[in-house]
């Protein structure tokens, strides 16, 4: 059985149907010479839909596939981007292979590498990750795929819908646009520098630790070049963090390229997440609200 054998779908697939993940390693088998079977869906640490393989030499791997089939010329180009990242010491997982399934489902398979996550950025974990964030300084890594520019665009009007859908979502929607409206102006025009590599995701669910130190970080799909100060904003949107933990990475972060610029960058993270949590996973709005409305007035100068 191949891909030819899936038929056309008339919704969006979900990543963790084992019958679409199978159809794609034998495509991938077929293509880059391997013998990787389908073990087990993956949890801790990676996104649903990452699944666990091994080959004939019992070797494991792990396969990452996008229901999206647009998403095709983007991920080829990260894996060339990552390939860049692990030849100047980034600590992330070799791809494997890297291709387009007879369905037209882009899907890579890295190397894989045991970890888990922290739950809670705290000072000693973000003592932890800051060293990891500095190695992206100067890694100009793909400037057609510009974080920096993404962000500019944003933040020049393209963010409206999506603030206009956070405000009618009710009186705490309206609070936090009105405090992230209130910090883009604090600090007016700002420049955002673009020579750094951007993982663009760079949350705790996507850096395993191991031993106590970073053993990797992952889900690169996004990765591109801009402001690592995006990555920082990032991370300081993420749910459970402590005040010695968020002191820490705010003030690092303010060091890259001054607080107007990570003010701009968390700006538009927060809303990105809230804005897809409300789409995604409205019964979480509530709970992430609050917390993001706070850390964004915390940042007003």
């Amino acid at each position: 059985m191949s891909s030819d054998d899936i038929p056309e779908l008339s919704h969006i697939p979900e990543r963790t149907d084992p019958v679409i993940a199978r159809l794609i390693v034998a495509d991938a088998n077929h293509t880059h010479g391997t013998s990787y079977h389908l073990v087990e869906p993956m949890h801790a640490g990676f996104q649903a839909g990452t699944w666990l393989l091994r080959n004939g030499e019992n070797e494991s791997a792990v396969l990452k596939w996008s229901p999206n089939r647009s998403a095709a010329p983007q991920l080829l180009r990260a894996a060339d981007a990552v390939g860049r990242a692990r030849d100047a010491g980034y600590p992330t997982p070799a791809w494997l292979a890297v291709g387009v399934a007879k369905s037209g489902f882009p899907y890579h398979i890295q190397q894989y590498v045991p970890g888990s996550s922290p739950s809670r950025l705290t000072a000693e974990v973000a003592e932890r990750l800051l060293p990891v964030l500095e190695q992206q300084r100067g890694l100009d890594i793909d400037p057609e795929h510009c974080w920096s520019r993404y962000a500019r665009t944003r933040l020049a009007g393209e963010w409206d819908h999506s603030r206009q859908a956070m405000a009618d979502s009710g009186s705490r929607g309206r609070r936090f646009v009105e405090a992230l409206d209130a910090l883009v102006a604090s600090f007016g025009q700002v420049e955002l520098p673009s020579e750094d590599l951007v993982h663009g995701d760079f949350r705790l669910d996507n850096v395993l630790f191991r031993s106590g130190r970073v053993a990797a970080v992952i889900d690169m799909e996004a990765l591109g070049s801009g402001t690592r100060a995006f990555d920082y904003a990032t991370l300081l949107t993420v749910d459970d963090i402590d005040r010695a933990g968020w002191n820490l990475t705010r003030a690092t972060g303010e060091q890259v390229a001054g607080p107007g610029v990570l003010a701009h960058c968390f700006a538009l993270a927060a809303l990105d997440l809230a804005d897809f949590v409300r789409q995604r996973n409205p019964g979480r709005l509530p709970f992430i609200i609050g917390p993001l409305t706070d850390r964004t007035v915390a940042l007003l100068p």
